[in-house]
């Protein structure tokens, strides 16, 4: 039968209203949304690059120091407009 839909699908509009999108969750509205898609391919760039040169342990710990304090970061924000936008909480 295929996968199960989602009962309640969260859609992005961009564009000024010319478009939906469907998104597949929180951090993908808030991308979507803003139009950060460039940043993302960018930012996904930079992470790749900098695992390629993981030669020692002591990288190895900044890179996943590094990865984990944006991932913080994301949560905090997703927290702040989460009690805000009830929707993305």
């Amino acid at each position: 039968m295929g996968a199960k839909a989602k009962k309640n699908p969260l859609y992005v509009v961009t564009n000024d209203g010319k478009d939906v999108e469907q998104a597949e969750g929180f951090f993908d509205a808030i991308i979507k949304k803003f139009g950060l898609e460039p940043f993302i391919q960018v930012f996904n760039s930079i992470l790749s690059l900098l695992s390629d040169q993981v030669g020692n342990y002591g990288f190895f710990l900044f890179l996943q120091e590094f990865v984990d304090q944006v991932v913080e970061n994301l949560e905090e924000l997703k927290g702040r407009i989460g009690s805000i936008v009830p929707i993305f909480s």
